[in-house]
């Protein structure tokens, strides 16, 4: 009889493992879609046949920046809604400046703003944030089991991805989130289109490989694993220097700007159509009122850490600066208009709880959030209203189903073990 103790045994090893559902996620800062229809890539392209592809990518938030786009894949909302609208701006109510290395000051205070590991934590799930966007944030008093305290390019893919399995082995968390700055810093560095690039990318390409093997032998493949990224790249084109170009006068406006693929400023009293004007007549780019931004962006309604005006490009590649004297600028950049096909972001998936060779037409950052949620079995945030899986049904496999088909399929061996050593008797 010791032999069908042992299949029972099995049995409800993979019936326990199949009822807590692990989810990896991993972002590839700048890693633009069309990279994947330029260059051949073996461990990346094998990952869209076996799992999830989307065809045109994943669509940004507007600005196509990190920081806002780490914040809206994990809360599942817009920029003006969580309140992060670039890399780093002033906050008039907290008077204080808020960027990726602001500690707890009071920028998460908004308590409908919930990341998916703190989501996950109020439901006894257990995460690990790793170097991801805010991972070092409370958020109304919640953290995640494992966060990273300070962040640092100086640790490797594959060290994280080291990190990341042992904590998945040793069932310390049943979510991963692990952020990795590559391939933006080459792309900024280098431009989109650069050897350096490129070799970043096939580098990141066997990293991801050696992911996929140790998933296996260490994991025994049980791991659903979404590959994404922020955002795009774009060669830069054209310097736009308002202020020393003479468009307006610096000290036409406050303290306060936002410079870079935008430029916002707030008028001081009485300047307010002089600087409007003034912006509108830069050649290439339109001007707003703050308030008749186009809502299609979903940007606009973070008054207190915007100005009054806000100034776009007709195109990409341009890049303003609010210095007075003359600027070296990047050869890549983003955070562009979030619908343009060299903004958009890569994303793919494979794993027990996800189908097999689908493919989609395209899919919204924000709607990663519920993705996460329905593999972890967890009740999404009320307020993360931006995203859906309403259009994604087809990428989720049935665990449920796969689960009776392993009761049944275990049933039948174990019973005719039974049967046999009943009858050997």
């Amino acid at each position: 009889m010791i032999i069908p103790i042992i299949l029972i045994l099995q049995f409800i090893e993979i019936i326990s493992s199949a009822s807590n559902p692990r989810l990896l996620i991993i972002s590839l800062d700048g890693f633009r879609h069309q990279y994947l229809k330029k260059y051949p890539f073996e461990t990346l392209n094998r990952v869209e046949d076996e799992g999830i592809k989307s065809k045109n990518g994943m669509q940004p938030t507007f600005v196509t920046m990190t920081y806002p786009n780490h914040i809206s894949i994990a809360t599942g909302m817009y920029q003006e809604d969580h309140g992060i609208i670039h890399n780093r701006f002033f906050d008039t109510n907290l008077q204080k400046i808020v960027s990726f290395d602001t500690r707890d000051q009071g920028q998460w205070s908004d308590a409908k703003v919930e990341p998916l590991w703190i989501t996950a934590t109020k439901q006894g799930k257990r995460s690990a944030v790793l170097f991801w966007p805010a991972a070092h944030n409370e958020f109304h008093g919640t953290r995640p089991l494992i966060y990273s305290w300070a962040y640092s390019d100086n640790i490797s893919m594959r060290e994280k991805i080291d990190n990341a399995i042992s904590y998945l082995r040793e069932n310390v968390v049943e979510l991963v989130m692990l952020y990795h700055f590559e391939p933006d810093k080459q792309g900024h560095i280098y431009g989109p289109d650069a050897n350096e690039t490129h070799e970043a990318l096939i580098r990141l390409d066997r990293d991801i490989n050696y992911l996929l093997e140790k998933v296996k032998k260490e994991l025994n493949d049980d791991l659903n694993i979404i590959i994404l990224s922020d955002h795009g790249m774009s060669n830069t084109v054209r310097t736009v220097q308002p202020f020393r170009e003479g468009y307006v006068n610096r000290s036409s406006v406050g303290e306060n700007i936002l410079d870079g693929t935008l430029f916002s400023v707030t008028p001081r009293p009485g300047q307010f159509e002089q600087v409007l004007n003034g912006l509108r007549l830069i050649p290439g780019v339109k001007a707003y009122k703050r308030e008749e931004f186009p809502e299609r962006f979903h940007y606009a309604k973070a008054v207190n850490r915007l100005g009054e005006i806000i100034v776009v490009p007709d195109s990409e590649g341009v890049y303003f600066s609010q210095a007075t004297e003359n600027v070296s600028v990047a050869k890549g950049n983003h955070g562009y208009d979030n619908i343009l096909p060299s903004m958009q972001a890569i994303f793919m998936a494979k794993g027990p709880d996800f189908n097999r060779h689908i493919e989609i037409d395209s899919l919204k950052n924000v709607d990663i959030y519920h993705i996460a949620c329905k593999i972890l079995n967890l009740k999404p945030n009320p307020y993360a209203k931006a995203g859906s899986i309403d259009n994604l049904t087809n990428i989720f496999h049935l665990r449920a189903n796969h689960c009776s088909q392993i009761f049944l399929n275990m049933s039948v061996v174990v019973l005719a073990w039974f049967l046999y050593f009943t009858m050997d008797i």
